[in-house]
């Protein structure tokens, strides 16, 4: 069987996120044709939104003093999984991140501001988030940049839509130019890197614990439906047991993620459901992920917050519990969350956030029963008083009683950036099939490829799903470079 194809390379990349650009980029420095192909106007996907990446034992770590080894890494995926992650993949992944590091430090200028954490108050996580300046958009840019240089040919607005196979094995792309017209690129390997299904709410009903497909509010890139895994799933690529993992947290519907009433609304104080009733520990807010996967499970998948004006005082003259990254920084106070709040509470079109003088006026707006929310702030304010909270043991330092008014709800609602670890691979991100052999030529990285998670996105090790990205990428490349040369494809 033969294809004529309009052109062909030895790789195709489809994705151009940071684990895209990372295999082009690789497979153009090892001497390989390739053609990068992107549905959107722009490089970046959700990568574009992220701060940092997670590496271990790297020289940026060991220059500030930081010991967070790769056995120690590699330990705590596989533990915050229940074992559910794939030991052969985390290894490569662990072994492999620092090299990323070095590599766009050298080859792309890459200058590295600090290694952090995310959140306080969160003993178990690891230093392990390399924050380069411009964040990773700029790393993006100086990929697309070096990739161009070293001859990748990209094609923006240029959709994928099928995985050619000859005689079992990849063959090329088949795809839709921007024009809308049809094209075949011929390749000697293709590597999926098309950022999971995060903005499928079809696909977020079927592969998620959650059916709240159409209820959840994407953050992340708007192309992450999931073309990549449809294309692998007709090939047939096997999908990995945790392919409903998710990167969830609390989010205001039509707000910023550097709006400020957003901020107050995962703060750790008194959070209730849709029936006004308080249903956990609110120091959940502390790790986004486990707030993400609480509201998630909610009745409608929401909360609101209950803000008196001792937790506005608090947030704006002595500052935040706990920030969102880089938007806005741990301990930050909120100068402009009065004015934000107010305008908020005073606009008629906007249904997710209230004021009122009393808590039982505050609960019919928001509608639910006022002796219900009435009778809930008034135990909550006696924990806070009394210093312990018999019902879900939070620490004292975050009991602050909401007692004087107006008060403020704040609704929110399930976000999400990004889905995780949708396809079976092996440990040189080979797509592999219902026996568990690889597909050959086909390759998977990024949030498409499995085998780094459990149920939850692991925030402990913060910059997880970049740093996973990006290696994966380069080593994606590294591997087809040497079965190319080997004659193995």
């Amino acid at each position: 069987m033969t294809e004529s194809f309009d052109a062909s390379y030895d790789v195709v990349v489809v994705g151009g996120g940071i684990s895209g650009l990372a295999a082009a980029l690789q497979a153009a420095k090892n001497g390989l044709t390739c053609a990068l192909l992107e549905k959107e106007s722009k490089t970046g996907g959700s990568s574009s939104f992220a701060e940092g990446h997670a590496a271990f034992e790297s020289d940026e770590q060991k220059k500030r003093g930081i010991d967070v080894t790769k056995a120690e890494g590699y330990q705590r995926y596989l533990d915050y999984s229940h074992w559910r992650a794939d030991p052969a993949i985390v290894s490569r992944f662990v072994d492999n991140a620092a090299t990323s590091i070095v590599k766009l430090r050298e080859e792309l200028g890459v200058v590295y501001e600090d290694v952090m954490i995310t959140a306080p108050d969160q003993p178990e996580e690891l230093r392990t988030w390399h924050m380069p300046e411009g964040e990773v958009a700029h790393v993006i840019e100086l990929q697309e940049a070096e990739a161009r240089r070293r001859g990748v040919d990209i094609f923006m607005q240029t959709p994928a839509k099928k995985i050619i196979m000859v005689d079992g094995k990849a063959a090329g792309v088949l795809a839709a130019d921007s024009d809308g017209q049809e094209v075949k690129l011929g390749a000697k390997a293709v590597v999926i890197g098309t950022g999971g299904y995060a903005a499928s709410p079809a696909m977020l009903d079927k592969y998620t614990k959650h059916a709240i497909g159409e209820k959840i509010i994407n953050v992340g890139g708007p192309g992450n439906a999931g073309d990549g895994i449809n294309m692998l799933l007709e090939v047939g690529a096997l999908t990995n047991p945790n392919i409903g993992t998710a990167l969830l947290f609390p989010f205001m519907r039509d707000k910023a993620i550097v709006s400020e009433t957003n901020c107050a609304g995962f703060q750790p104080y008194l959070w209730v459901n849709k029936y006004g009733k308080r249903f956990t520990n609110e120091i959940a807010g502390l790790n986004f992920g486990h707030a993400g996967d609480i509201v998630a499970g909610l009745p409608d998948a929401l909360y609101w917050t209950i803000l008196g004006q001792e937790q506005i005082r608090k947030l704006v003259e002595i500052g935040n519990e706990v920030g969102l990254g880089i938007y806005i920084n741990n301990y930050a106070k909120l100068p402009g969350l009065v004015a934000e709040i107010e305008a908020d509470a005073a606009d008629e079109a906007r249904e997710n956030v209230y004021s009122a003088p009393t808590i039982a006026e505050l609960a019919a707006k928001i509608g639910v029963d006022p002796a219900v929310l009435t009778a809930e702030v008034d135990e909550y304010n006696g924990w806070c008083r009394a210093g312990e909270d018999h019902k879900f043991h939070k620490l004292a330092r975050y009991l602050l009683p909401v007692e004087e008014g107006p008060f403020y709800a704040v609704k929110m609602e399930t976000g999400i950036m990004i889905t995780m670890g949708a396809m079976k691979i092996d440990d040189h991100w080979r797509a592999v099939d219902a026996n568990d052999n690889p597909i050959p030529g086909v390759y998977v990285v990024g949030c498409d490829a499995g085998g780094m998670w459990g149920e939850s996105y692991s925030l402990p090790i913060p910059g997880s799903a970049n740093g996973f990205s990006l290696t994966s990428g380069w080593l994606a490349a590294d591997d087809i470079a040497e079965k190319i040369k080997s004659r193995a494809l």
